[in-house]
């Protein structure tokens, strides 16, 4: 399958610098993968703050910002746009106005022609696009529509030890929806204890004076220095810096995955697709 095209948002953010090329192309890949729109995705990876995204959209654009954090709810404009359809386009109607005859939608993507028919052709009003950022969206959606209150992001606690290790990412909640429809806030921590000790499989085997791994040697691939970490051997001075990124960059694109992963098994187990029986006969094989 080919990578998504990049649109308009795309070269708004790269015309702005808030992200380079080649960050757009992780982006897109990310995006293929897993779905949704370009500045959520450019958020979630980190590449930079919605805040900036959203300014950088409205600049770009030349639409003006709206601010749902503390906005007064409108039953009248919630009332022309299903729940259902705000979720799936990342929409949220403001408010309607001229005797209902305009709507003012917020959206992180006004560029989206094909949302603003819909949501024109449904709520039967002419629709004033306004710009606003995807979690801010989603938030006022639960808010407003659901009567939830969004839950903020928390840190783990790590112990002493971790804290001298140095500081630990932020574990973000994420929403999963039940076979009876209800949306469930779940962390990472609630399926794996993040202070849990790895897998033995996974643990290094004991290095002895016989059996010890040469060192890599200067410019080796990330695969062989991490071959070499798991024979037994240890970081030394005839490894380049390059040698350390690329083996960093390693541990990071895999500690992101299983984070991933982890999310993808506890949705699936909610769906009630597949039993953990059959998972681990899977495993097995």
């Amino acid at each position: 399958m080919a990578p998504p095209s990049r649109n308009r948002i795309a070269d708004i953010l790269i015309k702005a610098r808030v992200i380079d090329e080649l960050q757009l192309r992780s982006a897109l890949a990310s995006l293929d993968q897993w779905g949704g729109r370009v500045s959520r995705v450019v958020s979630d990876l980190g590449l930079a703050s919605e805040e900036t995204i959203t300014q950088a959209i409205c600049q770009g654009l030349g639409m003006p910002r709206v601010q749902l954090g503390n906005l007064t709810k409108d039953a009248a404009a919630l009332s022309r746009v299903d729940v259902t359809l705000a979720e799936q386009k990342g929409v949220f109607p403001v408010q309607l106005k001229d005797n209902g005859k305009t709507l003012v939608l917020a959206m992180s993507d006004p560029t989206d022609l094909a949302t603003l028919d819909q949501v024109a052709a449904r709520s039967r009003a002419r629709v004033v696009p306004m710009v606003a950022g995807d979690r801010e969206i989603e938030h006022a959606i639960l808010r407003h529509y659901r009567n939830q209150e969004p839950v903020e992001k928390k840190r783990f606690k790590p112990d002493a030890k971790q804290q001298d290790a140095g500081d630990l990412p932020e574990e973000e909640e994420f929403k999963v929806v039940d076979m009876s429809g209800k949306t469930v806030v779940k962390r990472i921590s609630d399926i794996v204890d993040p202070n849990a000790a790895p897998p033995a499989a996974a643990a290094a085997p004991a290095r002895t004076a016989e059996r010890a791994a040469p060192p890599a040697a200067a410019g080796s691939s990330a695969s062989d220095i991490l071959d070499e970490i798991l024979a037994g051997g240890s970081p030394t001075s005839e490894w380049t810096e390059a040698d350390l990124q690329r083996l960093q960059t390693v541990q990071q694109n895999q500690e992101k995955s299983s984070k991933i992963l982890r999310a993808l098994l506890e949705l699936v187990f909610e769906k009630g697709q597949v039993q953990q029986r059959e998972l681990a006969a899977r495993m097995r094989l």
